[in-house]
Formats: structure tokens, C-alpha cells, sequence
């Protein structure tokens, strides 16, 4: 079997309206970055995840509701729901792998219904491993990856996924044997001796693949893309990331410098070459050498059960906010099999599929109107689904690969397992966050104790009043009213509990206070009107959450009750109670979202790990259109 990959023209993609004369549209752009906590699962496992949705621009016109899938490896959903964004433009939550998923390339995609205006927008999408121990090996025919580099005097650089060495050939165009690659192992990068100037052919379980000559050059000592041959008339340099347009320049001559200074502040981004009709001819990401000062402030030792101070400190006043996690090491060849898979550089010769690029989408509209972005997506809510396979056709594509595990990659996984099933350990519960900015939170453990939630408004809240019902046996509840310079209290404000409405206020008045985590109130007119909640919350709002959502379960709360129609708010692990333990049932030991910056520097963080080992501490710190990832190893003894 012959396969002919072109990879200068093979991914030509045709603009409506891009001619030569035509400058790309102004678009107030968004793009999600994505995050998981680890990089493999076993059948059965929970997924942790965070996305921070970054934009071009400053205004109130952007997102507020993000649309969440995870296809299996056969490209089936196996998970879906609607999250609204945090005050920091952030989400974060979790799904469980189904117990009989078989081992495959699992994929979470996050989008915005914005994106769905353009045909194939780059949504933004994250692929993991996922392991079944009893059938390791995924369905599908092994792949081969090359990557994608654009220097001059470069190897070549191949990964397979074979459960075997396999024998690689390099051929030149002619046929000729150039090198013979034997006993290439699986799931490790490989380079070649030779550094072809021309085309050449890859030879891999008795397929080939043509790998066309090098025509562009990137430069990185002077920021600079060139060329060997004179281009023709009207070509187009575009450099952009998934959310933002930085430059666009006309190609003149072998030689097209770009300005060092627009990147600064990015750790990547793509460069786009374009012909006159708009077709891409050729595109690369480049990674930009970190500049920052920024680090992870926290000691390298520690042991079980001690608390260590973390902070993040001496970063750019252009970042606000973050995450941090403390996660499991995973092993390298997990870790860079997974890296190469979600990396645009690495090219899976066995596939059909090309990655989605900005600059195509944004100029092949499908939707007239455009949908507008939900930046109020309360204030006038509607259902809405679309076909995935429709819109964003590359990013649901399935896998169709196999790869084989090894079991000394699972047995750690495996082992975790059996010690949680044994020892019946729960998994972390959930802390719900609110989408919303509330006046004011009162955090129950920072108070004395009351014997109940009555006494607690009364002594500690001063922002309500209670009052004897003439009807009712319980107290009626009201709230600031701050609509004037005097502050009167003739409001009655909606009341939720982990956002279900109560039947009444008996209900309210009967939650036991030691499972309430926190209250928040809303009572200025300003704050009232941001949360797009409507009329039911003119008059203010209380929420309080519960312990690990138990009002929900307790209650076996009906949809009905839920004041959110089919919205979910963001959600984390909830560490308070965690009793520290040598060994854990849990992968990830710590996860603290939505993290505030003070020129620079966050507050001090306690964490504590419950099993020894190497940690690896992973932050990523947000700007409006920019982001950082920083990591530490912490060691954990007994």
C-alpha cells in the first residue's frame, strides 16, 4: 500500500471571501485553554479539569457559558454538560470514565457556542490515555507520528505505536535506501542520522509515506521565515494563536521578518502561510523561550500529613489569576506520548485528519446571522445543541489507532486501584463554586460555633433581619435594601441551597448548619443585576452550599427544583476533611482554582500530601490573552 502525504498542499483549505487585496475580518476572538490532572486513566476513573477562556479584546461581548464533551476512543460522547465561567473566566470539574470503556485515545473538548460559527473553529481540545487493565492494547492498526521541523540541517524525528521494535525506511525520491532505522522501539521519539534537503519517503509496516521537501525556514535567532526559492506574487504570513491575530505581512522576498516584540508575552504561536486565493500552504507553531521571573514558591521536601506553604511569586502584572495542581509524576513515556499527541507539530502519517486553524475558520462561516455570544447567558436562557460532527469535524475525529501498555506502566495505576476497592476509600467530594460575585461570603469554620443556622444569621450576618411570620410558625428572612442612603430591610430575597430553590423557608431554617459550607449575599442593585438571573432575584439572593453537595443527596432533589435549567457551575475537590493517610486512593492530592494576583504574588496556600513520593506541582497563571505554566517536584517522605 502507497500513501502520498503532501504536507505543503495536502491540508489546503479554501476562504470565502480571503483574496489577495483582503484584509482578514476584525473579530472580537475567545479560544479555551485546557488542563487536566493527569495524563492516563483506568476504566472506572474520575477526570479533573480546568479551562480558562482567553480573548483579543477587553469588552463585556464575550462567553460566559461553555459547552463540554468527552468522546471515547471510537468518537461516542460519554460525557456532556453546560458550565458557566467563574468571575476568572474559568471552569473547572470532573466526570468519571464508564467502567467498560476499552483502552483508547480519549478526547475532552470545551467550545463556546460563538465558536460554532465557523466551520472547523480550533476548539479547544485535550486528548488523554485511557486504560482498560484486562484489554491494554487500544483497537485500530499501530500509527506513525513525524514531526514537523522547520530548520535547516534537521533529523528526522518518528514515533510509532506499535506493541513492537518495528524496522523504519528512508527512502529518497527516487527509491533509493537513504537509512534503515532497525528495532525502532515503541512509544519513544526516534531521530534519524540523515538530514534530507529534498523529499523523501517513510516505509513503515509496508506502507509508504511522501514526505514533500522543506520550502519554508524558521529562524528563531532573528525571528525570521525563509525561504529558498523566490515566492510568488501575492502570498500572505499570518501568525496567530487560537484567540488572537498578531501579525500579517506580505511576502516580498526570501526573507520575512517578524516583530520580536509582539511575542514577548506568549510561550506560543502559529505562523500561516498563505497563497493569493487564500489557501494555507504550509503553518507551524512556535514555541517561544519563557522569559518570566515567575516561579512556584514552595520547599522541594516535605512528609506526609505536613503542611507547606505555597504561593506563586514575582510574575507579570499582566496575569490576575491561575490554578494550581498537585498531581502524580506520571512516566515519560506516558507523559511525552501524550505531549506529541496534542502537539499540531507532531503529523500522524497514518491519518486522514488535519488540524483545524483560526485563520481558515474565521473565513468559512456557516451560521447568517451569527450567534451571539452568550456574555448574559441567564438573562434570556435557551437550550441549545448542535451536531459536533457538523461543526468541528477534525476534533471529533476519532483516534483509530492502536497502542499497547506495557504493565509496568499500568501496574501503578492498577495498585492504586485495588488499595481504594480494599480499604474502601471514597473518592475527594465535590466543593461547587459560584459563577457569580457575590457582596459578601460568610465561611462557616471561620466562626464559633452556633447550634444552628438561625442563631448564626442572627449573631454573625448583619445583612439580614429576621421576622415573625403573622401565618407561620418559622421566621421570615429579608435582606438589605441598599437602593437608597438609608439601608432598610423590606426585601425578601430568593433563597437557594447548592442553587435548588426550597419549598419554603422551614426548609431552609432545618438545614443543619455543620453540613453548610458557606453563604453567599446578594443584595446591591449593581450585583443583583450582573448575575443575568432575572426578575426571581430582583429583590437579592441567598445561596448556601453544602458539604460535599449534600442537600442534593440527601434530598434526592428533582430537576424540577433547579434554578439553573440544565447550567452547571464549576466544581473542585474538597480537601478540608481529608484525613492524611500514607497511601491514597486519589491521584491528585490538591487542586485550588480561581487564585488571585497582588502585584504579582498570590497568598500563601497551605497544602498537604497524603502519600509519599515525587509530586509534581503544576501552576498555570492567566492573563486576558495570555498564559504561563510553571512546575516543581516536591519530594514526599513517609
Amino acid at each position: 500500500m502507497k500513501i502520498t502525504l503532501t504536507f505543503f498542499f495536502s491540508i489546503f483549505f479554501y476562504f470565502n471571501s480571503f483574496g489577495q487585496n483582503q484584509q482578514l475580518p476584525e473579530v472580537e476572538l475567545e479560544n479555551f485553554v485546557l488542563v487536566t490532572d493527569q495524563d492516563i486513566y483506568l476504566s472506572g476513573d474520575r477526570v479533573w479539569f480546568a479551562a480558562k477562556l482567553l480573548k483579543n479584546h477587553s469588552s463585556y461581548r464575550y462567553s460566559k457559558l461553555a459547552y463540554i464533551q468527552v468522546l471515547d476512543g471510537e468518537g461516542n460522547t460519554i460525557h456532556q454538560e453546560k458550565m458557566l465561567l467563574t468571575g476568572e473566566d474559568l471552569i473547572y470539574g470532573d466526570f468519571f470514565i464508564p467502567e467498560n470503556s476499552v483502552t483508547g485515545v480519549f478526547s475532552l473538548l470545551i467550545y463556546s457556542k460563538w465558536m460554532a460559527n465557523f466551520e472547523d473553529f480550533p476548539i479547544a481540545k485535550r486528548e488523554f490515555l485511557v486504560a482498560n487493565s484486562t484489554t491494554p492494547r487500544a483497537q485500530g492498526n499501530p500509527a506513525l507520528f513525524w514531526e514537523k521541523v522547520p530548520f535547516e540541517n534537521a533529523s528526522i524525528s518518528l514515533f510509532h505505536t506499535s506493541d513492537r521494535a518495528e524496522v523504519i525506511e528512508i527512502q529518497d525520491s527516487r527509491g533509493n535506501t537513504l537509512e534503515v532505522l532497525e528495532a525502532v522501539p515503541p512509544l519513544k521519539k526516534t531521530l534519524s542520522s540523515i538530514k534530507p534537503e529534498s523529499g523523501y519517503t517513510i516505509v513503515y509496516r509496508n506502507s509508504s509515506f511522501q514526505i514533500s521537501a522543506q520550502k519554508w525556514f524558521w529562524d528563531p535567532s532573528d525571528f525570521t521565515l525563509v525561504t529558498k526559492e523566490m515566492p510568488g506574487k501575492g502570498l500572505k504570513i499570518v501568525t496567530h494563536t487560537d484567540w488572537m491575530i498578531l501579525e500579517e505581512l506580505g511576502v516580498d522576498s526570501t526573507r520575512v521578518e517578524l516583530d520580536r516584540q509582539v511575542y514577548e508575552a506568549l510561550n506560543s504561536f502559529d505562523i500561516s502561510v498563505l497563497d493569493p486565493s487564500g489557501k494555507l500552504l504550509w503553518t507551524y507553531r512556535v514555541q517561544v523561550p519563557a522569559k518570566s521571573q515567575g516561579e512556584i514558591s514552595i520547599t522541594s521536601k516535605g512528609t506526609v500529613g505536613e503542611a507547606l506553604d505555597l504561593n506563586l511569586v514575582d510574575f507579570s502584572e499582566q496575569y490576575h489569576d491561575g490554578l494550581v495542581m498537585a498531581k502524580e509524576l506520571s512516566d515519560p513515556l506516558i507523559s511525552d506520548f501524550v505531549a506529541l499527541l496534542n502537539h499540531p507539530n507532531w503529523i500522524n502519517l497514518t491519518s486522514k485528519t488535519a488540524d483545524p486553524d483560526l485563520i481558515t475558520a474565521l473565513h468559512q462561516p456557516i451560521e447568517d446571522p451569527l450567534l451571539v455570544k452568550d456574555y448574559s447567558p441567564m438573562f434570556d436562557y435557551k437550550p441549545w445543541s448542535i451536531a459536533m460532527d457538523q461543526r468541528f469535524k477534525s476534533a471529533v475525529s476519532k483516534s483509530g489507532f492502536s497502542y499497547f501498555l506495557p504493565d509496568v506502566l499500568l501496574d501503578p495505576l492498577v495498585n492504586r486501584r485495588l488499595y481504594k476497592e480494599n480499604f474502601e476509600i471514597a473518592e475527594e467530594v465535590v466543593a461547587l463554586q459560584s459563577p457569580f460575585e457575590a457582596d459578601k461570603v460568610y465561611h462557616i469554620e471561620d466562626y464559633f460555633e452556633f447550634r444552628d443556622l438561625e442563631a448564626f444569621l442572627k449573631e454573625v450576618v448583619p445583612q439580614v433581619r429576621l421576622k415573625k411570620s403573622k401565618v407561620q410558625d418559622y421566621k421570615e428572612l429579608y435582606i438589605a435594601n441598599t437602593d437608597n442612603q438609608a439601608v432598610k430591610f423590606n426585601k425578601k430575597p430568593l433563597v437557594l441551597v447548592d442553587f435548588y430553590k426550597v419549598l419554603s423557608l422551614e426548609e431552609f431554617w432545618n438545614l443543619d448548619l455543620v453540613s453548610v459550607d458557606r453563604i453567599e449575599l446578594y443584595y446591591n442593585k449593581s450585583t443583583v443585576e450582573t448575575t443575568n438571573l432575572g426578575e426571581a432575584v430582583g429583590d437579592g439572593l441567598i445561596v448556601v452550599y453544602t458539604k460535599n453537595n449534600e442537600f442534593f443527596l440527601k434530598n434526592n432533589l428533582g430537576k424540577d427544583r433547579y434554578f439553573l435549567a440544565d447550567l452547571s457551575v464549576p466544581r473542585r475537590p474538597d480537601f478540608t476533611r481529608r484525613a492524611t493517610q500514607q497511601i491514597s486512593g486519589n491521584a491528585l492530592q490538591y487542586l485550588d482554582s480561581g487564585l488571585s494576583f497582588y502585584r504579582g504574588r498570590t497568598p500563601t496556600h497551605e497544602i498537604r500530601f497524603d502519600t509519599a513520593g515525587t509530586w509534581v506541582i503544576e501552576a498555570w497563571v492567566f492573563g486576558n490573552s495570555s498564559f504561563e505554566k510553571v512546575q516543581r517536584r516536591v519530594q514526599i517522605d513517609p
